[in-house]
């Protein structure tokens, strides 16, 4: 079957037909309870539309739907008996038609298969979704069952879809799924997992703080198996209350235990969150569409393609995530020449790069922390995902530089998807494009999205709007500096690069005393007409300066994508892929209703949720790892249509319990 996953139009022709196969399940839990509960379901059918084709009891398959035949072999009947339905009301006159359809051995319930292959639904005699005056005297109605009898069948499509997700999850946790591995790729520098010490380390600056390569082993004490249930974890404790994380660490033979207190995070929708990252390996990754990241790069000029391994950092040898990071954050400056290997052992390829300088996270406004220098953000560069793309539509071209989106000026990084977020229609766009300004006009986003990769410019000096009350916001107050101007030198040393300020800024605060307050001088070629040049004094106080000495340290070289560090999952039995299953389930059960407190706190953007046309796109790109990938989107999806369907809203079932609810205590029904 591989080779359906392999063909794009092929695995988008199998997850429709896989959603249709949810829905019609769901469908079918109502159907089956209600034949058992006695009522009488008058159309059982798969997908939507006209029949194509349709069969009933006692008249056979036909073509086209039966319900015309089925009526008139029953008023054939009555006329032949002299009985005439003239002058009944349309129940009396249905009901009549139904018993002498009974009596001539037709059956009640039409199988019908539709022209649109999206799910399906159940007609029950007395209950129609779209009616709520729908009703019937007849005893087999579903308006004269008892409130136990209905709560079972409004209750059994939720059930089938929760039994079916895992019934996907236990098949492919048979076969055997990938998940982000439990090992710490990266922390934020602001949230609670770089700050806090391990139990017995206070105040020890070796113990401050989870470190890359750590491998989370248990939260709260129970084991962990991937990234995802440490996240899971962290976002349903409690504010205020510490999360225990063991860690397994290099060089430390007994586990290591963070107490780390969850806080709101804005780099996950408001959740709370530890702040923890995950992990990558050494091998040079693939984009969604099979190309090599570092396409478009100095490093492709390089020779460097996907699947290559990178061996060593300025002739020391680095054989994990952890010494990656490590060789990085021991450097001195930006110069590396790295070394790498194609798979099998082949001919290595060494490529000199410019280690990325890794800025303040300090969140000098509310809305979200940004990485800066000083309060000065690095313009982003964009890629549009493809031709295709809205990005691709308004003539994006790789490496342009976002200069306004919407109302929007030179947004920084982190700014951009709420930015998006808020544009309802289209936008205004513009780039800069060789040192050119130009105004692409409207971008029209697709599903809250507007098809881009993006990184931070750091081979040029353009920067944003200063950040509200950083250094250099206090610095320019009375001559404000206008987001896309330029900074050009830092106490007279000339600077063209993010990485060469970054390298100022640290040899300055290296010089100057550790309780003393630091001075800079930026020299700035505003982006106004003529470009004038200005100088601005940036004076940090002794508490700035200190932090920003810690603060200030070299990351890994911008503009290639490792592979991710992943953990298979996979049962050793079937019973424990049953276990698996249902862990599986509970946890998104759990992730959905996170969202649904998310986008009722105000947290989480409805543009950020995905549309049916998204979430196709995104399932066929997951279903392109294999069969057991397709299966667990399935389970995924299924899980959520039954959290979707069992809401308190109406309509849906959660909906249609309430009102039963309302019934039971009131001992009569809801008023239409």
């Amino acid at each position: 079957m591989s080779f359906i996953f392999d063909n794009p139009t092929l695995a988008v022709v199998a997850l429709i037909l896989g959603f249709g196969f949810l829905i019609f399940v769901h469908e079918l839990g109502h159907f089956a309870v209600a034949k058992w509960v006695g009522i009488r379901a008058t159309q059982f059918a798969i997908g939507f539309g006209q029949a194509i084709v349709s069969y009933r009891p006692g008249l056979g398959f036909r073509a086209g739907g039966t319900e015309k035949e089925y009526i008139a072999k029953a008023l054939d009947a009555l006329k032949a008996e002299g009985k005439s339905i003239d002058g009944l009301d349309d129940h009396a006159r249905n009901q009549l038609i139904m018993e002498k359809a009974d009596a001539l051995g037709l059956g009640e319930t039409e199988y019908r298969l539709n022209w649109v292959p999206l799910g399906g639904y159940v007609k029950m005699l007395g209950q129609e979704d779209m009616d709520p005056n729908a009703q019937s005297d007849d005893p087999r109605a579903f308006n004269k069952k008892s409130v136990g009898a209905r709560a079972a069948v409004i209750s059994a499509g939720v059930v089938m879809n929760m039994i079916f997700g895992l019934i996907f999850f236990v098949l492919c946790f048979n076969m055997g799924v990938e998940f982000a591995a439990p090992v710490v790729g990266d922390v934020d520098p602001d949230m609670p997992a770089a700050t806090t010490y391990a139990r017995g380390h206070d105040g020890d600056p070796a113990f401050r703080g989870l470190q890359p390569g750590d491998v989370i082993t248990h939260v709260h004490g129970e084991p962990i198996r991937d990234m995802t249930e440490v996240q899971i974890a962290t976002a349903l404790g409690k504010a205020g209350r510490a999360v225990p994380m063991a860690v397994q660490r290099d060089g430390h033979d007994e586990p290591l235990v963070y107490d780390v207190v969850p806080v709101p995070s804005p780099r996950n929708e408001g959740l709370l969150s530890a702040g923890v990252f995950g992990a990558d390996t050494l091998v040079v990754g693939e984009d969604a569409d099979g190309r090599s990241t570092a396409d478009g790069t100095p490093f492709a000029d390089a020779g460097l393609t996907a699947g290559m391994t990178l061996k060593a950092i300025n002739g020391e040898p680095v054989d994990n995530y952890a010494q990656y990071r490590r060789a990085f954050a021991s450097l001195t400056g930006p110069d590396v020449t790295l070394r790498y290997t194609a798979p099998g052992g082949g001919e290595a390829v060494e490529v000199a790069a410019a280690a990325t300088p890794r800025l303040d996270a300090e969140a000098y406004r509310a809305d979200a922390p940004a990485a800066n220098l000083l309060g000065l953000t690095p313009a982003v560069s964009v890629t549009p995902a493809g031709d295709d793309s809205a990005a691709g539509d308004a003539g994006v071209e790789a490496g342009d530089l976002l200069a306004r989106l919407g109302t929007t000026d030179w947004p920084a990084l982190e700014r951009v998807r709420d930015v998006v977020g808020g544009i309802d229609g289209e936008a205004p766009l513009a780039v800069v494009r060789g040192g050119e300004l130009l105004d692409l006009g409207p971008l029209r986003p697709r599903g809250g999205l507007i098809g881009v990769t993006m990184r931070p410019a750091f081979d040029t000096l353009r920067f944003g709007p200063p950040l509200p009350g950083s250094p250099v916001a206090r610095a320019a107050a009375d001559r404000p500096i206008p987001a896309g101007s330029e900074l050009v030198a830092i106490d007279g040393r000339p600077v063209s690069t993010w990485p060469e300020a970054h390298r100022a800024v640290i040899d300055t605060l290296a010089a100057a005393p550790s309780d003393a307050p630091v001075t800079l001088e930026l020299a700035v070629r505003v982006n106004l007409k003529d470009t004038p040049l200005e100088t601005h004094a940036v004076e940090l106080t002794p508490a700035e300066a200190s932090r920003l000495r810690g603060q200030l340290a070299w990351l890994p070289p911008a503009g290639v994508v490792y592979e991710r560090a992943m953990v298979e999952l996979k049962a050793d039995s079937p019973l424990q892929a049953v276990a698996l299953g249902a862990d599986k389930t509970v946890q998104f059960v759990q992730q959905t209703y996170m969202t649904l407190l998310g986008l009722i706190q105000g947290t989480i953007s409805p543009k950020s949720l995905r549309g049916p046309v998204g979430i196709v796109d995104q399932g066929a790109k997951i279903s392109r790892e294999g069969l057991p990938y397709f299966l667990f989107f399935l389970g995924l999806i299924s899980v959520n249509l039954a959290v979707l369907n069992f809401l308190p809203i109406p309509i849906v079932d959660g909906g249609l319990m309430v009102f039963l609810i309302i019934e039971k205590l009131k001992g009569s029904p809801a008023s239409p």
